[in-house]
Formats: structure tokens, sequence, C-alpha cells
């Protein structure tokens, strides 16, 4: 009972502690952008054409047969660029400085060089991925061509519908990087296997999210929608956008908030056994 008046200001000084470690972060981009400028620019390009190419086989397949999985050429032109506008937020938001790529900290042995940083762990994970200048040039592609395919579709921007469509967005880069977390919680049990499978997870979502899953079966719409929930990340929350009378058109947002639950504890789970068992390897290979 005591604590609690004590609760909104400790609060405020975590809200405080988070946003300056967003501060430093955006300084650190801001700051290799500067004196490095060649080099970010070619990979700013670099991820813009790689944005482009992944969604290259979707769009060449949609004008030859006019459309696929139960959508026309704009429907499909949004959904890629949905795809690509997500992508754009889990690189920009939690995938710099291998943060995204957790399992590649925990298998080379480098989460002690977190752990006794003097902030939590979990402001490290949030904050330690934030790329402001480097990390925005497939967000700033793939915000382009929704309001390309919007324009073309002329569906009427409301208030309500952009703020479904941002809340749909944040939810569905939350289902990306929930599920990368939780398939990097094998390296804690296998480090030196499992240092990169977060990669594997990544591409795993870059490879099938941008394909239309409504000419497949209703059992694998559920499996891809569920225990492996790519359609979550484009497909479904895109067909809710374009389709008012789409049933259960908050279901992204309600996924989300389970699945990074879900990654939450078990990360926690992991978390313990790290603490007991250790690291039986060190690599600094690629630590920042």
């Amino acid at each position: 009972m005591a604590d609690k008046p004590n609760l909104p200001r400790r609060l405020s000084r975590g809200a405080r502690t988070l946003f300056g470690l967003y501060r430093i972060y955006g300084r650190l981009d801001l700051l290799w952008l500067s004196r490095d400028t060649g080099y970010c620019l070619l990979y700013m390009v670099s991820d813009t054409i790689c944005a482009g190419a992944s969604v290259g086989g979707v769009l060449l397949l949609c004008e030859r047969l006019g459309g696929f999985g139960g959508m026309g050429k704009n429907e499909l032109l949004f959904l890629l660029s949905y795809a690509v506008l997500v992508s754009g937020l889990c690189g920009m938001l939690f995938c710099g400085n291998n943060m995204g790529h957790i399992s590649r900290i925990i298998g080379r042995g480098q989460l002690d060089h977190c752990m006794i940083q003097p902030v939590p762990l979990w402001m490290q994970l949030l904050a330690g991925g934030f790329l402001p200048f480097t990390g925005s040039s497939k967000l700033l592609c793939g915000a382009a061509m929704c309001v390309y395919s919007i324009r073309r579709l002329g569906i009427a921007v409301t208030p309500g519908w952009t703020v479904c469509f941002l809340l749909g967005a944040l939810a569905s880069a939350g289902i990306m990087m929930a599920t990368v977390y939780l398939i990097s919680c094998l390296a804690f049990l296998a480090p030196a296997a499992a240092e990169e499978i977060s990669m594997t997870a990544f591409d795993l979502f870059e490879t099938l999210k941008s394909y239309p899953l409504g000419s497949l079966p209703i059992l694998w719409q559920a499996v891809l929608c569920s225990a492996v929930p790519v359609g979550l990340t484009a497909w479904l929350p895109s067909r809710a956008l374009l389709r008012p009378d789409f049933p259960l058109p908050g279901l992204t947002i309600l996924a989300a908030v389970f699945f990074l639950s879900l990654a939450a504890f078990t990360f926690q789970r992991g978390m313990l056994y790290y603490a007991s068992h250790g690291s039986p390897r060190y690599s600094g290979f690629g630590h920042r």
C-alpha cells in the first residue's frame, strides 16, 4: 500500500528513460549517416530496391492473371504496399543493433552485454533497434505505395479508417516481431545451432506475407493466420481495410496482444534458463 503513491512517479521516470534511449539511438543513427553518407545512402537505396524486388513476382503474376487469390489488381497492389509498409516499420523500429535478430545476441553469448547496462533489458530490446534515418527507406517506399494504391482504389480515407490503418500496421509489425522472438528463444537451448534462426523466421514472413490467401482452403487459411501468422501481417488486415463487411476487423490487434504476450512469457522463461545455465560459448562477431 505504501508503494502506490509512488507508482505514477516510477511510471513517468520509466517513460523518460525509454524516451531518452530512443533519442540516443536516433542520434547514433544520424551520426552514422553524417559520417559515412555515401555508404548509408547506398544501403538505403539497396533496401528500397529489395523492397520492390520482394513484391515484383506477385505484381507480375497479378498483371498476367488479372488478379488472383480473390483480389483484383488494385486490391493486390494495396496488399503488397501494406506488406512493404509493415516490413519498413519492423526495420525502422526493431532491427537495429541486432535487436530484431535477437537469436544472434543470445546464441553468441552476448546477452550479458545488455544485462550489465543500467537500464532494464526490455527497454534496450524495445529502443535498441530504432533506426529513424538509415532504416526508414523501406517504410517510405511502403507509405508511397500505399498512397498510390489507395488513390487507385478510390477509398474514402476518413479519420476512423486512417486510425484503423495505422493501428493495423503497427499490430502486424508487432505480430511479425513477436513470432521472430518466439522462434529465437530456441537459441537459449541451442546457442550455436540457433544463432541465425531469427533470419530464417524473417525470411518466412518476407517470402509468404505478400501472397493473397483467399484461394486457399479454409484450413490452410486458419493455419497461416494462427500457428504460422503470415496472413496476419498483410493479407487479413488489408482485406479488412478494403472490405468493411469482412468479419473480425480487429482480429489483427487482438492477435498482436496475444503473440506479444506469448513472446514476452517465452522470453522470460528463456532468461530464467539462461540465469541457471549461462551460455556455453561466446563470440565477439557482430557485437554492437
